[in-house]
């Protein structure tokens, strides 16, 4: 992963979001998230932020998925997740 880090960095000069740890959620996300549609209707609709916290604290996919319909729902912050 760090190296695949560093290599996005040199490819992509212009863009952010390529550090490791960025790309272990990338990586962590996709395994959590098997179902594309969900994925392209729920999960997109939210900040990065927003995912990172959800996939940190919280283990089982149902309760991942009611956090994330409920800040699509409601606005919410990740203050109030």
């Amino acid at each position: 992963i760090d190296r695949l880090a560093a290599d996005l960095r040199r490819e992509f000069p212009d863009m952010s979001g390529f550090s490791p740890r960025n790309l272990k959620y990338m990586r962590a996300m996709a395994a959590a998230y098997t179902d594309e549609q969900f994925v392209q209707q729920a999960v997109a609709q939210i900040p990065w932020g927003h995912n990172v916290r959800i996939l940190d604290r919280v283990e089982d996919l149902p309760t991942r998925e009611f956090y994330i319909r409920q800040t699509v729902k409601n606005g919410w912050s990740r203050n109030v997740l």
